[in-house]
């Protein structure tokens, strides 16, 4: 098993969205928001993942934005 395959989108309320591996960063399969992987390691916080064009905050995000879920600031 890829160890990569347990780790999700920790934007995702639902935690439904996997992160796939593109050089030096993770992008997360559901919105495209990309968070950076230093010296080997996953940096998964929100406040240094870099957002899809068009969306200026974490709340303008699709998986934000559907009812019933959770949000993030």
């Amino acid at each position: 098993m890829n160890p990569l395959d347990a780790l999700r989108c920790p934007i995702d309320p639902s935690r439904e969205s996997a992160l796939i591996r593109e050089r030096d960063q993770l992008v997360c399969d559901g919105c495209n928001v990309r968070y950076p992987v230093k010296n080997g390691i996953p940096v998964l916080i929100a406040d240094e993942a870099t957002l899809p064009a068009g969306c200026n905050t974490v709340a303008s995000l699709p998986c934000q934005r559907r009812p019933g879920r959770a949000r993030l600031g």
